[in-house]
Order: C-alpha cells, then sequence, then structure tokens
C-alpha cells in the first residue's frame, strides 16, 4: 500500500510504542525511551535551513524577493518557498514540546514521525487518562501535536480520545472556550510554555468527555433511529433532496454496518455510543483516500474530522 512516510538513507522517518503501524514502517521503541531517542529513530533530528531567492533585473544587479526557501539541512531537499514573515517551527520542537509533560505530567509518546518529504511531522502522546463505555469498550486521551513547513497548516495542539478496539478517533473540546485545538499560524513565533496554557484544564475536560460517552452508552437506538441520526448527519442542507451526491447511500449503509458488525460492535450495538462509533470507524478505516496517510490527516484536520466531530455534538443533543 501507498504511503508518505519519509524515507532518509533508507530509513523510515516514523517512531512507535506498541502495535506496529498499517505499512510496517517505522523503529519500535520502549515506554521509557528518551527525547533524544524520538527525534532520532522518528527521524526528526534535522534543521530546516532557508535561504533568501533573488532574481537578475538584466542590469547585472541581484534583487531580493522577499521570499526564502525551505530546506532540509541534512540532505538539502527543497520543502517550500515562503514570506520573510514565515516563523519556522523545527522537527525537534515537536518532540521538544513533550519534554516535561512526560517527565512531569505522566504521558508516554506513541508515535511521531515526518511525512511529506519533511513538509509535516507530528507527535502523539497518551495523556494516561482513560474510560470504560458499557463495561470494557476503554477509550484513553491522547494529546497531539502537529505542523508543517510547506503553508498547509499551522502547528496545532489538540486533545484527541482513542477507541482501543480499533483505534477510532475523536477530537476533544479541551479547554474553557469549547475549542479542540490551539492552533499558532507561522507568522508568529512558536511558544510551547502559551501553548500549553491554552489547552486548558484536561482532568475536568477529561471527565466531562467521560460522562457524556457513559450517558451515550445508556441510550437505546433502533435500527430506524440510527438510520434516521446517521442521514441527518450527511444530508447536505444547502442542497435539494434529489440532487444529493449518489453516495449518500451508500455511505449511510457503510456507517450502520460499522455500528453493527465493526469492531467492539458486539458489545455497543443498539446503542447511541454504537452509532457515534460506526461514524468514527468509518471515517477512518473506510476512507477512499487513495494515499492512507491522507486519510490520516483528514481523520485528525479534514472533512473526516469535521463529520466525527458533528456526529458527536448530535449525540450530545439526545443525552
Amino acid at each position: 500500500m501507498a504511503h508518505q512516510i519519509a524515507i532518509v538513507k533508507g530509513k523510515a522517518s516514523m517512531a512507535y510504542v506498541g502495535d506496529k503501524p498499517w505499512h510496517g514502517l517505522g523503529q519500535e521503541l520502549t515506554p521509557d525511551a528518551s527525547i533524544e531517542t524520538w527525534k532520532k529513530e522518528a527521524g526528526m533530528d534535522w534543521e530546516i535551513k532557508d535561504s533568501p531567492i533573488y532574481f537578475n533585473d538584466g542590469s547585472g544587479s541581484k534583487v531580493y524577493t522577499g521570499s526564502r526557501v525551505l530546506y532540509r539541512g541534512d540532505t538539502r531537499e527543497q520543502l517550500s518557498i515562503v514570506s520573510d514573515e514565515y516563523r519556522i517551527v523545527q522537527p525537534g520542537q515537536v518532540l521538544d514540546f513533550f519534554q516535561d509533560l512526560v517527565s512531569l505530567q505522566g504521558m508516554k509518546l506513541a508515535t511521531a514521525g515526518v511525512l511529506y518529504g519533511g513538509r509535516r511531522f507530528w507527535a502523539l502522546a497518551d495523556t494516561g487518562r482513560a474510560a470504560d463505555v458499557l463495561g470494557n469498550d476503554r477509550v484513553k486521551g491522547m494529546l497531539l501535536l502537529t505542523t508543517s513547513c510547506d503553508g498547509t497548516m499551522a502547528t496545532s495542539a489538540m486533545f484527541t480520545a482513542v477507541r482501543v478496539v480499533c483505534n477510532n478517533t475523536l477530537t476533544l473540546a479541551m479547554n474553557k472556550d469549547g475549542k479542540s485545538a490551539t492552533r499558532v499560524t507561522h507568522r508568529s513565533v512558536f511558544d510551547p510554555t502559551k501553548v500549553k496554557a491554552d489547552l486548558g484544564l484536561l482532568d475536568t475536560a477529561w471527565e466531562t468527555f467521560k460522562a457524556n460517552i457513559t450517558a451515550m452508552g445508556k441510550v437505546k437506538m433502533s435500527d430506524n433511529d440510527a438510520y434516521d441520526f446517521v442521514k441527518k448527519l450527511l444530508v447536505n442542507p444547502d442542497r435539494e433532496a434529489d440532487k444529493q451526491p449518489y453516495t449518500l447511500e451508500r455511505d449511510v449503509q457503510a456507517i450502520l454496518n460499522r455500528a453493527k458488525n465493526g469492531m467492539g460492535a458486539d458489545k455497543t450495538y443498539g446503542t447511541l455510543w454504537g452509532v457515534l462509533n460506526g461514524v468514527t470507524e468509518f471515517v477512518d478505516h473506510d476512507s477512499r483516500a487513495r494515499i492512507p496517510d491522507h486519510a490520516l490527516w483528514s481523520s485528525w484536520f479534514g472533512k473526516g474530522s469535521n463529520l466525527k466531530t458533528k456526529a458527536y455534538e448530535a449525540a450530545l443533543e439526545l443525552i
């Protein structure tokens, strides 16, 4: 299968703890590995360099364009062209962000790596928070930090819930403003201390989330109720019913099938929690993205993430 994990000198730029990733690439680390080990094994121990761009004005003089080219300091591979206002976030800073969270707050890094030749990188840590719904359907709280150097995204930190049985993800509102993430544009200097403060009180937010999903597990849903819930999620209210995409019914049935027959569905089928899991499992595992790493990014930030958030908010209205 295709992947976009950066490969440098034959080594995949990814490290992980626990189960091997779907593409079978990367270096397996022990849970107590140091941040410096993570940087090396995840392929994040290099720096982004920059160089000004000039042009010849025809008189023999070089004129500065106001733009810079960013490139990998190790391989010299060009990454992007940016303006003078662009502020670089280095790959190593993504892992440094977790330094005190790991050492002082008990978090444990789970995965980290580099995509698209070095244009995007991320790190994901287990916060140590967990909840069991309907007995033993475990959900863990994770903290994700991502950024890019190609102008495609700001530096983002967000909490996400991962359902253990199938690795479905669901972004959480984890600060007092109800925002699911704190973002720093590349026109600002990345300040890890401020970003951590902006995330708000994790424990309070996690307890609220745990109470919500526990309540969802107690709400019974018939097949007809589930069908109506899912179809309402997918219908575009700005389009006439007869002009909805032909894939609408197919996607509705795919989600309902996941809710009924998906991973862990034997414990959750017939509940609101089961239907929500059908949505998240559909987004994370049934994506039609041609390259799975594109699907990964969509599940965190794109249309997939938006659909999961919409489903969660709709489910909250029923508890």
